[in-house]
């Protein structure tokens, strides 16, 4: 079966061998062919009809690169490995896209990428950098191609898709990606501005408008694929679609947190709050875990229950039934403490956020286990003013979104959070200024104010891009995003 798009020669030993919707490049060295992703498991018959047409046999495939994982990059690989008995190298970060649930089967690759990786063959070297982002283990490739006598060096940027980095889809069950990739995303679009491309290979053909090249190829003076100037205005380009994302999610992906629930209307951290706060219009909560004496997270903040109860001690010292006999009170209004399964049995279902702040030491396996247990993972922050409970709740749970609260956050705060691998700055809300979000957000980090005082304050906060708050007031908040 022949492809959609014909095979032909770009320039030097570099061949297409793929379909327009799946690029397939071969590498023709004096030992063979070294193959650029291997399309999908739908289009390896066209690479091969692509392969026999240019000359070339199956059995001519000594190496294959695959870019990442994906399936429409790394789709086809196992049957051209059977096929051609060639070695399949791919970045180890990526097998979780190549396993049984994303083709059918479980593929291992024979070699695992490492950054900086030279893979020879023949007269052929091709030199493999990781710039992850579009996957946690995206590489790019480069190589010297000879045309006319002159040497020119091409380059594949090997994952440049920004949709992949939109919230919806990193918040997908079967994704599930931290916000740092797209921290490391940036990075890996300073990295390669550093090199020199001559001729730029399209990771899908659209990248490079290798189709109108093509019509051009036989007629022009010149090869149309040389263009130095085409990789810096790509990346270019790629910068300002990501930064386009991120500024449309400030505000389509923006949640209002009722803190503590609607807290200025009700006795803070009750079920009255919380279903109060979702008639305001809040789109998130906010609410604060404990573990009562038998060991159950009880949702309260403060560390006696003096304030809000008026009576004498700590969470931790009355079991849960004895919690039960308190009163949490607000200008009147009366209800009882609540426990965090009971908060999730009658809001997991619903179009919300939940931002879970650890207040106790211990509690972190029991909250990840009811978080998952109520399927809310994919919609849920934990969150801690404590970065080791933060790490704590990683180790339990890697995927899950964390979020250090501090009233400010200084250079060696944000490389303790890069390192633990926490996702959302949560900071006062006084120390929210554009500048700082733009930094935040090129780091990659989510970004939720809180301490928002009053109106000026929390028009302040939106203003500057922050990604969410956390207020006493939501429906305050939600007319302000209205406007």
């Amino acid at each position: 079966m022949l492809g959609d798009t014909a095979p032909f020669r770009i320039a030097g030993n570099l061949y297409f061998v793929g379909t327009h919707a799946k690029s397939c490049h071969v590498l023709a060295t004096s030992r063979g062919l070294i193959m650029i992703d291997s399309g999908g498991i739908d289009t390896v018959d066209a690479i091969l009809s692509s392969l026999d047409t240019l000359g070339f046999s199956p059995k001519d495939v000594k190496i294959i690169l695959l870019s990442h994982g994906h399936p429409d990059h790394a789709g086809g690989a196992a049957r051209l490995r059977e096929i051609s008995g060639a070695e399949v190298y791919l970045a180890e970060e990526d097998l979780k896209y190549v396993g049984e649930s994303r083709l059918g089967f479980r593929f291992v690759p024979d070699h695992f990428l490492l950054d900086g990786d030279e893979i020879a063959l023949g007269d052929t070297v091709v030199s493999c950098l990781a710039t992850p982002g579009h996957t946690e283990g995206t590489f790019s490739f480069f190589f010297d191609l000879i045309e006319n006598g002159m040497t020119y060096r091409a380059g594949m940027f090997g994952g440049s898709g920004v949709n992949q980095l939109k919230k919806p889809y990193m918040n997908r069950p079967d994704r599930r990606v931290s916000y740092l990739m797209r921290g490391a995303f940036f990075r890996s679009l300073d990295r390669l501005e550093e090199e020199h491309v001559d001729i730029m290979v399209g990771n899908h053909v659209w990248q490079n408008d290798q189709d109108e090249k093509y019509k051009k190829l036989f007629t022009a003076p010149e090869n149309p694929f040389i263009d130095p100037t085409e990789w810096m205005k790509y990346i270019a380009r790629t910068r300002e679609a990501m930064w386009k994302i991120i500024r449309e999610e400030e505000k389509t992906e923006f949640v209002n947190y009722a803190h503590r629930g609607a807290s200025e209307k009700c006795p803070e951290n009750t079920m009255m709050a919380f279903y109060a706060a979702a008639a305001l219009g809040a789109t998130g909560i906010e609410t604060d875990v404990q573990l009562s004496k038998d060991g159950v997270p009880v949702l309260f903040h403060d560390d006696t229950l003096l304030r809000v109860t008026g009576e004498e001690g700590k969470i931790g010292d009355y079991t849960l039934a004895e919690l039960k006999q308190f009163k949490v009170k607000k200008d009147g209004a009366v209800d009882r403490i609540a426990t965090l399964e009971e908060f999730l049995a009658a809001f997991a279902w619903r179009d919300m956020t939940f931002a879970i702040e650890l207040r106790d030491d211990g509690a972190e396996e029991m909250v990840a286990d009811l978080i998952y247990r109520y399927g809310v993972d994919c919609k849920c922050v934990v969150t801690s003013f404590v970065l080791d409970r933060l790490r704590r709740i990683r180790a339990i749970a890697p995927e899950l979104r964390t979020g250090w609260l501090k009233k400010d956050f200084s250079e060696e705060d944000i490389e303790a959070m890069q390192a633990s691998g926490v996702d959302e700055v949560c900071p006062r809300a006084v120390n929210v200024t554009p500048e700082r979000v733009e930094e935040w957000h090129s780091l990659g980090f989510n970004v939720r104010a809180w301490g928002v005082t009053d109106d000026d304050l929390m028009r302040a906060a939106v203003n500057a891009g922050a990604d969410g708050m956390t207020v006493n007031f939501p429906d305050r908040l939600a007319a302000l995003l209205r406007e």
